[in-house]
């Protein structure tokens, strides 16, 4: 395996790498990770034309394949989870299709493992249109804001008025002068200023760890927040 930066904390996606999945600590590494995930694979299983209930019973087979059935050969060299998880659930829906067309020829299917020694390496060729990939990537982003999201609002939970009141700020989009919401608040216009660049800059430290729990390098930290920004903004 690539060595990792002595510095860089084994997050959760290391975690089930270096271990190969095995051991307590590394499947309930991954199971946070699938949890986490989750709405991406749905929005992927939507485009494919499922409707809303099909396409969830076919992510919760999903995922308890990944879950059940070990991590295969992910190439840690491109350890993305969001590569390999994509790839894992192209892989389990051709053979969840070629299971189907066998039944309907009148034959047996013969059990097939989930993950076979390439098959969901990140950055194999696999079949997909590139819409569907997009709008897996664009529903990755959004999960990640929103678990970011959540990480902060917990943070500010014995401040709920003063995160009520400088969220707006997160994006931009408040209506209302940082003068006017430091007033209600009992604040001078200065500690408002002070606690919303505080409020930015948590996020986005927010932000990066969520990405940086989902991949195998630090240095892959910059260029999978990059991408995830761009489809984010796309939407």
């Amino acid at each position: 395996m690539k060595p990792l930066n002595a510095t860089f904390h084994p997050t959760r996606w290391t975690l089930v790498l270096r271990s190969h999945g095995e051991g307590e600590a590394a499947k309930a590494a991954l199971s946070d990770l699938c949890t986490a995930y989750y709405e991406p694979v749905v929005a992927f299983l939507r485009r494919d034309g499922r409707n809303e209930d099909p396409a969830r019973d076919m992510a919760h087979a999903f995922f308890e394949s990944v879950l059940t059935g070990g991590l295969g050969s992910p190439d840690p060299a491109r350890g993305r989870f969001r590569s390999y998880l994509l790839g894992a659930l192209k892989h389990f829906l051709s053979k969840q299709r070629a299971a189907a067309l066998a039944g309907k020829r009148g034959g047996g299917a013969e059990h097939v493992p989930l993950v076979s020694e390439n098959d969901t390496a990140p950055g194999m060729p696999l079949p997909g249109k590139p819409d569907d990939e997009l709008c897996f990537d664009r529903e990755w982003a959004l999960a990640l804001i929103a678990r970011a999201l959540q990480s902060l609002e917990a943070e500010y939970d014995v401040k709920p008025q003063l995160y009520a009141a400088i969220k707006p700020w997160l994006d931009g989009g408040s209506t209302r002068s940082q003068a006017d919401a430091a007033q209600s608040l009992g604040m001078s216009e200065s500690a408002m200023k002070v606690a919303i660049h505080r409020l930015r800059s948590r996020f986005r430290e927010l932000i990066r760890a969520e990405v940086a729990a989902t991949v195998n390098d630090p240095a892959e930290v910059a260029d999978e927040l990059r991408h995830l920004i761009d489809v984010a903004a796309s939407s």
